[in-house]
């Protein structure tokens, strides 16, 4: 077949190079060269159409691209903002570090912590049961005590925890902080404070 029957049939105009190819594949085609040409057109729509469906999803793909680069700016510039006013709000509060005026002293209860025996759970709920009555089983030892910060509102959040490990020294030098049906209570030198 030659090309310009080629071009009759089909009305496509391929390069030199091209119909080199479709050369090849009209001699490997079992069929004349109607049947070949139809057969061409028909497979090459077909891969038109490929074609336009890749190219829209490449736009659209390429759109989305466009979009996310947007979307992350945005996104970006909001979370700014927000860092910027939860700065402001916490210079607006004046938040300062707060300490219960009932419980017991930090550098008390450090220096019982240097010179006293750390207690168990077991060895502190059973000096609570016996020196404070309370129901051995209810009671909860407490390690850690929360530590706060106030702000100009009186608000109070949690901002970390320190030791408060029970101690005791003597029968009127101990410590213990502990829970009991929800509520805390210090115990410390005789005295017992619910907090």
């Amino acid at each position: 077949m030659m090309m310009n029957e080629f071009i009759e049939r089909t009305g496509i105009e391929p390069t030199a190079e091209e119909y080199n190819e479709i050369e090849e594949a009209y001699y490997k085609f079992d069929g004349d060269k109607d049947a070949f040409c139809r057969d061409f057109v028909k497979k090459n729509r077909m891969l038109e159409v490929q074609r336009e469906i890749i190219a829209a999803v490449r736009e659209k793909v390429e759109q989305l691209r466009k979009d996310q680069i947007a979307t992350d700016k945005e996104l970006h510039a909001a979370r700014t903002k927000i860092a910027r006013l939860e700065a402001e709000l916490e210079r607006e509060q004046e938040w300062k570090p707060w300490t219960n005026k009932d419980a017991v002293k930090d550098e008390d209860y450090n220096h019982l912590a240097t010179v006293g025996r750390e207690m168990t759970d077991d060895e502190a709920k059973d000096w609570i049961a016996s020196e404070w009555g309370f129901d051995r089983s209810k009671i909860r030892i407490c390690r850690k005590m929360k530590t706060f910060e106030r702000n100009r509102h009186s608000q109070l959040r949690q901002v970390g925890e320190v030791d408060r490990a029970p101690y005791y020294d003597a029968t009127d030098w101990y410590y213990v902080f502990f829970r009991v049906c929800g509520m805390e209570y210090e115990a410390y030198n005789g005295s017992l404070t619910q907090l």
